[in-house]
């Protein structure tokens, strides 16, 4: 089967990430993929699919759509490209955190929401928010996957700085709300004096969390890594006794997933897309998001009884292995095309 993955701005990220491993896990069970975007920032490197910047010529880029099976996007302004297209058109949604975001799949779908012939939502929660946006008569939710041979138990977990250890790994981003992870650490110090929080992620917020924590007193209490290589992420996911996210908003949390297939348990913040994880998976606690009392007590409740949660963690991450995942969307396009 011959598909493309679609992205309008290619660029590290969340979105891009997702496309990267479904093609590469596309690939190995003997499918034909391209990843086209209109930019890109950042390029795939050493990849066993293709990827290409699409044709500025109409004409060009409609021959260029027509030779594939299958057509998977993944961004609200690469929708209009379904009306070029005579081929099986999926929209995948990932969210739309920005206002900008949000116009451009509401035109998308005013002009050619039509020619879309199913929508992939990557959480019960997405789902839900993209019929606020529009009626589509198909949508399947697919969660992201993760590499449960690369996260995995018992690795080495040789960034361990404290006792209890957190962790948070992210985009720096105002949403994201690291500042309460850092007031909640100001609480935790004072029962739990080795507790230590390391914070992995770049981001327009790193330049104001350094001197916060200075000013919080919490310099030998807080670590912040900056953007570190893919590759050390496990072990950092190993070295840890809590996973925390403060977030307002977020659709899935795949560090969330990460954790959990290295066996640790999550204290997250009370969002919807948290909650259902959280309730599917058994694997943490929810705290009211804003209550920062209440995140550092689930924080020193979970941390003490993290043990307990391994098993459980990681039966629930080997549901979202990405070769099951994968074999999800393999479905969704033999339907289609049959």
């Amino acid at each position: 089967m011959r598909v493309l993955m679609l992205a309008g701005y290619f660029k590290a990220g969340g979105s891009p990430s997702v496309m990267q491993r479904l093609a590469f896990n596309l690939t190995k069970k003997g499918h034909n993929v391209t990843l086209g975007a209109l930019r890109f920032k950042t390029y795939p490197c050493s990849t066993p699919y293709d990827w290409v910047v699409l044709p500025r010529n109409i004409a060009n880029l409609k021959r260029f759509l027509e030779s594939f099976d299958i057509i998977h996007n993944h961004h609200p302004l690469t929708n209009y490209l379904s009306l070029l297209s005579s081929k099986p058109f999926i929209y995948h949604y990932h969210g739309s955190p920005t206002l900008l975001l949000r116009y451009n799949m509401f035109f998308s779908f005013l002009t050619a929401g039509q020619n879309i012939d199913l929508a992939i939502a990557i959480s019960d929660t997405a789902k839900s928010e993209l019929q606020n946006f529009y009626p589509f008569k198909k949508i399947f939710t697919i969660y992201n996957g993760v590499d449960t041979s690369e996260f995995r138990l018992r690795l080495q977990g040789k960034y361990r700085k404290g006792n209890p250890q957190f962790l948070f790994v992210g985009n720096l981003y105002p949403h994201k709300n690291v500042k309460h992870l850092l007031l909640a650490m100001r609480k935790i110090v004072k029962d739990c004096p080795n507790s230590h929080l390391m914070i992995v992620g770049t981001g327009k917020m790193l330049s104001t969390l350094q001197p916060l924590i200075a000013n919080l007193s919490l310099t030998k209490h807080v670590q912040l890594t900056g953007k570190i290589p893919d590759s050390e992420l496990p072990e950092y996911y190993s070295s840890c006794d809590v996973y925390i996210s403060a977030s307002k908003w977020e659709l899935f949390g795949l560090p969330l997933l990460e954790a959990m297939a290295c066996g640790k348990p999550i204290v997250a913040s009370s969002i919807p897309a948290h909650i259902e994880l959280l309730t599917k998976s058994g694997a943490g606690q929810i705290y009211q998001l804003g209550n920062i009392s209440d995140l550092a007590e689930k924080m020193i409740t979970v941390s003490r009884n993290s043990f307990s949660y391994q098993q459980l963690c990681r039966r629930f991450a080997e549901q979202y292995d990405w070769s099951v995942v994968t074999q999800q969307v393999i479905n969704l396009y033999d339907d289609l095309i049959n």
